[in-house]
Parts: C-alpha cells; sequence; structure tokens
C-alpha cells in the first residue's frame, strides 16, 4: 500500500512539472550587442546592432568558415510613438525575435539626449530582459550613424565601444563609463547631476566627416573614419544641458573620487622650457571631500593622496637627490590642483553640481540643506574649495639622470 501511495505522488508530481513551454531557441533570436536612440518630434527611432551569428564562425576541424566579406553585425532601425513600439515594428523586416540581454552599450542621439531620457530609464528598469547594467554614451548627432562604424580590430562595434569605456576608466580616468543605473541613481541624488561619454566620428585623414555619409562602413573595406571618446555631456535630471571638455571632466573625477589609475604630465622644477616635462604614474588614489558650514556659504576641504611612479623624464637633474624628488612631488600637487580647480570652475560656469558636493552637505548638515538646496544652483558660486594634495615619488625607474645628462 506504501509503494503505491508513493508511486501516485510521484506521478501527481510529474504532471504538475511545467516543462519548458515558453522556451525561445537560439536560432530564433537576434542577439543585440549595442542599442541607439534618437528622437525626432513625437517619434523615436531604434537602432539595433544584432549579431550575425555565421560570421562570428571563424571555422574548425572538420568545418568551414565564415566569408571574410560577410559582416559580423546586421545594423537597422525602426520607428515608433514609444521604443517599445518602435522595437515591435522591428519584425515587420527582421526574422528574428530581438534579444536585448546581451546589450552591451546604449547610445543616445542629440534630441533624445535633450529632450529628456526618462522614458528610456523606464523601458531598461521596467522590462525583464533590458539590464539597468548596459553602458551609456551620447553623441552630438544621431545614434544610427554611430552603430554603423567599424571599430577595427574587433567584430562586435558594440562590445568594443564597451570595452573602451572601461579599459579608458580603468587606465586614465579621464572619461568615466557611465551605466543606466549610474544615471537612474543621480535623479535621486541632491546634486541631481551626472557626466555621460561622447562617441563621436573621426575622419582619420582630417577631411569632412559628413563627405562619408553615403558610404556604408559595413561593405567598405577602407573607411578613413573612427569612433573616438571626445568630450562629456552634462545631465541634469534627465536633460542634457551641456558639454565638458576632457580636460575639465578630468578635475571633476579628482572630486568624485573615480581616479584610480592615470598618467600625470608635469612640468620640471625650475624648467627653462616647455620641452623640460616628466610623466608620472599614478598607481593608488584616494580622494576625501568634507564640507564645512561659514554662515551661510559651504567650504569643501579636498584632501587627495597618490602614490606613483616616474615613468618619463627630461628634467636635467639628479633623481637621486632627496631635494630633487621632493621637488618633482610638489610639481605633480600643483598639477593635480589646478585641475581640480579647472573642473569645478566649469561645473560653477554651468551651474551644475558635477562634483556631488550637496550630497556631502546634506549628509552632515541636514537641517542647513533644507534651506540650501531651494537655490543650490546659485549658491554654487560661493562654494569655496580648499584643496590639498600630497603626491608621493615611489621610485624613479632605474636611471638617477636623464640619457642626455648621462653623455660623457
Amino acid at each position: 500500500m506504501k509503494k503505491r501511495y508513493l508511486s501516485l505522488c510521484a506521478l501527481t508530481a510529474c504532471c504538475l512539472l511545467s516543462g519548458c513551454w515558453d522556451r525561445r531557441e537560439l536560432n530564433q533570436l537576434g542577439i543585440t550587442a549595442a542599442t541607439g536612440i534618437d528622437r525626432s518630434g513625437n517619434e523615436w527611432t531604434v537602432t539595433y546592432q544584432v549579431i550575425v551569428p555565421s560570421a562570428m564562425w571563424t571555422g574548425a576541424s572538420g568545418g568551414g568558415t565564415a566569408s571574410s566579406s560577410q559582416s559580423s553585425v546586421h545594423v537597422f532601425s525602426s520607428r515608433g510613438s514609444t521604443i517599445r513600439e518602435a522595437a515591435s515594428r522591428a519584425n515587420l523586416e527582421f526574422t528574428r525575435q530581438l534579444y536585448f540581454s546581451h546589450t552591451d552599450v546604449l547610445v543616445l542621439g542629440k534630441e533624445a539626449a535633450r529632450s529628456g531620457i526618462s522614458e528610456i530609464l523606464d523601458l531598461y528598469l521596467r522590462s525583464f530582459d533590458a539590464r539597468e547594467t548596459v553602458l551609456v554614451t551620447v553623441t552630438d548627432g544621431e545614434a544610427s550613424r554611430i552603430l554603423r562604424q567599424f571599430v577595427p580590430p574587433e567584430k562586435l562595434p558594440g562590445t568594443a565601444i564597451a570595452t573602451i569605456l572601461t579599459t579608458n576608466q580603468e587606465t586614465s580616468g579621464s572619461m568615466p563609463a557611465v551605466r543606466v543605473f549610474d544615471i537612474v541613481k543621480s535623479l535621486y541624488a541632491d546634486s541631481n547631476a551626472i557626466l555621460v561619454p561622447e562617441i563621436g566620428i573621426r575622419r582619420v585623414d582630417g577631411g569632412d566627416e559628413k563627405a562619408l555619409e553615403g558610404v556604408d562602413a559595413f561593405k567598405t573595406a577602407v573607411v578613413p573614419t573612427k569612433l573616438r571618446l571626445m568630450r562629456l555631456g552634462v545631465f541634469k535630471g534627465d536633460k542634457q544641458v551641456g558639454w565638458l571638455e576632457r580636460n575639465e571632466s578630468y578635475g571633476l573625477d579628482w572630486l568624485n573620487g573615480r581616479i584610480k589609475k592615470t598618467t600625470i604630465a608635469f612640468p620640471c622644477p625650475g624648467a627653462k622650457s616647455d620641452q623640460e616635462r616628466g610623466t608620472y604614474q599614478v598607481r593608488t588614489a584616494s580622494t576625501r571631500v568634507r564640507p564645512v558650514k561659514s554662515g551661510d556659504a559651504f567650504q569643501m576641504k579636498v584632501r587627495v593622496k597618490v602614490k606613483g611612479a616616474l615613468i618619463e623624464s627630461s628634467c636635467a637633474r639628479r633623481l637621486s637627490a632627496p631635494s630633487t624628488v621632493e621637488a618633482l612631488e610638489k610639481s605633480i600637487e600643483s598639477v593635480v590642483i589646478e585641475d581640480i580647480r579647472r573642473g569645478w570652475a566649469a561645473s560653477q560656469r554651468l551651474h551644475v553640481d558635477l562634483a556631488e558636493f550637496a550630497d556631502k552637505i546634506h549628509r552632515k548638515y541636514p537641517t542647513a540643506w533644507n534651506k540650501a538646496k531651494q537655490d543650490w544652483e546659485q549658491r554654487l558660486d560661493q562654494v569655496d574649495l580648499d584643496v590639498r594634495v600630497q603626491a608621493t615619488l615611489e621610485n624613479t625607474g632605474m636611471l638617477t639622470n636623464t640619457v642626455s645628462e648621462n653623455q660623457p
């Protein structure tokens, strides 16, 4: 009797199993590597960079190889009054169901960024098949043109753009790698602002980039253009309000503590010409910002500590002397202070708190912040910086002098 009861339970359990009723085969999916979103009036244009599986196959023993002339991605666009409507219309011309879970980068067109991207952010947070960890860039033109460019020598341009963003942040720190989630988080922060990298098209031969508008990059063997990180788009809330040059945003990265590894070019102490310069490689860096209230105004005490090595030098000094090392450190510190002040001046010019000072003031002085937040953008001009940098030169390499100094 007990065996019959167990058999009946097992049979009932098998009947309750759901199985693969919602399965989607790989050969039915169009996996997107990058997505571009443009806006014209009340209409959205969504551009998709879909991976071509046959072009990714490089062959194996007993198998063939893909044609070298075949593009690794297929790029096309669709339009609609909403972003999802535009995506659903993609099936009017594309045989596979679009799959966004492997999208590496989102490119925002000029008009979409200026008119507001709250609808885009809502889509990425609401949909189960869109990830909020997708990297975001903005372009001063149409996003669709960016997705139609190669990024040699990589096969997937979208993945290559994402790699450029992350590698740049890890090695130089001049451009932040911003994700959808970071932009959403900035909307709820007191500063309510964020910088988003710009991706643009640059002609290698220095000619007019617009002259290539009719050229299909995926069918041309050699196109004298390349994608390049350029400026930083300034977002206030969900709208882009301006641009910053890289040398301005670099100082803001110091203020925000985003610099971990970078290189600093600095003038040699007592240099007699611009040719006497050195390069300092930052290996570790930390930034501490502490607000101090003075009446109705605030002073931000910025303390930066960096450690690194000298990797290049044309300074006509004996680098083994302690006084020389100290002088080099002072020169490095001056460069970092100048970068920080330049970045903050750019933030004040745009009346946008890109250094995220508001969040720090709110945490330390919540009562004072309730009063200051009413006109915080106007109060930015009154914020004073007290910047101090401590640079440590851990080693100067294998030479104690420059090569020219060592010559007899």
